[in-house]
Formats: C-alpha cells, structure tokens, sequence
C-alpha cells in the first residue's frame, strides 16, 4: 500500500470518527477541546455544525492551539472555573484494548488531563493506527519545570523498566528544548512494558519538579472512538 493511499485512508478514518463524535454535541453544551490533528479537524466540524444548525456552544480550550483555531472559527470560549464541562473531546496517541491512553506527544498533557479529568465524561478521537495491544517500548511524556528537569531526567532513568530517558528537543525552527504553553520542558521516558498504568501515573508525580504527565488511566474515557477508512469501531 502507497504512502499517499495510507494518507488518505487516514483522514477518512478520522473523518469519520469525528462525524461520530460530533453525534454527542447538543445545543447549550459546554464542552472541553483538546489538542492536535483530530480534534483540529473535530474543531472545523464542530464550528460547521454550530452554524448549520444555530447551536449555542461553549468550549474550554486545552492549548492556545486550540483556543486560537476555535475563536477564529466562531467558536465561544470560556474559562475553566466552577461549572465542568459537560463532555471533553480529546485525541490520543497511543490507545490500549481496556481504554488507558498515552497523550502528550504534541506537547499538550498538562492542560487536556485538567480538562479531561476535571469534565463529567471524556472522550477519546482516533485513527485506528493509534491503538496497541500490548504497551510496549513507547514513549511516556512527562511534563516538568525547567529548573528540575536535569534531576527529572536522572530520576526517570533510574525507574524500573525504563530504557531511555531525555528532554525532547525541538525538530526545527526554534534551537533547544520544547517549551510547553506553560513554560514548561517534555521529557519522553521509554519503557520497555507498562504493567500497572495507574500505579505508574501516580508514581511519576512523585518525582519532584514533574507537573504532568501522559498517562491517562486513572480516569479513564467513558468511551473511544476508533476510525477505520469503512466504519467506527466503539470501545466503551
């Protein structure tokens, strides 16, 4: 199969994921955004739907990502304060058969896990390229201010089961580390198997200086939709 028919499977995959996601959006909803190239493309969908059918929609945005690309559409934003968002719509990077998830590889952990974990119920946007069986040998984000983020990095490396440990450097453009929407730095913590998802997300804010991190297990979406280039698959 070609690159350009995998592509293009893809975004079908995602389009139609989204489709069904958007299903879950009703009039005067106040709905948490999350970050990254589905819930960009959920966004547009989502600010479409808004005018096509005169909804009164309310977000809170994870990333200034998302804040800018939603108010550019019309999108209404509003603070995280006392009322929760009703439903949060968020992507994943990697995705496992009992519904725990890895994000954070664009950077955007420490606001979706407050908006996601701090909503009535979350819900998980993806490709079906996204999912694994088994939790191996993948990079876990961790976020962690930047004066720790040396010791951050040690610690990391001296866990159990973890092969590598390193402060992700930006690909291009700026010189140095990624800085975060919070000013923070990413370090990616391989591991060779994550056994106990749970115990690993509570044991990783342990580390001083760690601000977040990318697990997603401890709350868990009430729902994943997968998209495949025919149908979408529901794991609930």
């Amino acid at each position: 199969m070609g690159t350009q028919t995998v592509e293009a499977d893809v975004a079908e995959a995602r389009l139609r994921a989204v489709e069904e996601a958007l299903k879950l959006v009703k009039d005067g909803m106040l709905i948490g955004l999350g970050s990254g190239t589905t819930l960009r493309l959920f966004i547009e969908k989502l600010a479409e739907k808004v005018r096509r059918e005169r909804l009164e929609i309310y977000f809170v945005a994870t990333s200034y990502d998302t804040s800018l690309t939603a108010s550019k559409l019309g999108l209404t934003e509003r603070p995280l304060l006392d009322e929760s968002p009703e439903i949060a719509f968020d992507g994943a990077d990697y995705v496992f058969p009992d519904k725990w998830v890895v994000k954070g590889l664009g950077g955007a952990l420490f606001r979706e896990k407050i908006v996601d974990y701090f909503s009535r119920e979350y819900i998980i946007i993806a490709d079906w390229k996204k999912l694994r069986e088994r939790p191996t040998g993948i990079p876990i984000p961790v976020e962690a201010h930047p004066f720790a983020a040396q010791k951050v990095v040690s610690a990391l490396k001296s866990m159990p089961g973890v092969i590598q440990a390193s402060i992700r450097i930006s690909g291009s453009g700026k010189l140095g580390p990624i800085i975060t929407d919070n000013g923070n730095f990413i370090i990616d913590a391989v591991f060779r198997e994550v056994e106990n998802p749970e115990i690993l997300e509570k044991e990783l804010m342990t580390i001083p200086g760690v601000v977040s991190n990318g697990v997603f297990a401890l709350k868990r979406p009430s729902k994943v939709l997968i998209g495949y280039p025919e149908k979408v698959s529901v794991i609930v």
